[in-house]
């Protein structure tokens, strides 16, 4: 799915998103494209840059790791919100999640230039929080496995001021 079928990314579809790993208004930010790949499952690829590396050039940054894990499996609670709501992703009111919390199990280095796929799955949905376990695959292994609790936060909270 997804670019091959000409499919809007997640992303692509919300409206006012600065953040730095999905954002598409971020012209800084990382720029991730999730896609529904089956049921309840969504699948992103991440192609790294040279200058997310950690200490060992050839080594993905850990922060990078966690904020495109974060990112993916937020994009996957908010499009799942609008699809239990019968609406296409930005259409109507806005729907906003952010991160409750986030846990993650680094199982191996992740090179700089590997072949990157992020799989995020709904495991429950309650009445203002989803649940989501994540895997990072790298080079076709499980590098990284992610747990995230999103909680839906109401549309003014994207106007607050601090």
């Amino acid at each position: 799915m997804g670019k091959a079928t000409g499919e809007l990314s997640f992303q692509a579809q919300l409206k006012g998103n600065h953040c730095f790993g999905c954002g598409t208004e971020n012209p800084h930010g990382l720029h991730i494209q999730s896609f529904w790949a089956a049921g309840d499952t969504a699948s992103c690829q991440f192609i790294p840059q040279a200058h997310h590396c950690a200490a060992p050039t050839h080594f993905l940054n850990g922060g990078i790791i966690a904020t495109v894990i974060d990112c993916h499996c937020i994009c996957t609670a908010m499009a799942d919100a609008y699809r239990r709501a019968g609406r296409g992703i930005g259409q109507g009111e806005a729907i906003w999640f952010a991160t409750g919390s986030l846990s993650l199990k680094y199982l191996r280095p992740v090179l700089i230039n590997a072949d990157i796929v992020l799989e995020a799955h709904i495991s429950a949905v309650e009445a203002r929080t989803t649940h989501l376990v994540c895997n990072l695959i790298a080079d076709g292994k499980t590098a990284v496995e992610a747990k995230l609790t999103a909680v839906r936060v109401p549309e003014q909270w994207m106007s607050a001021k601090a």
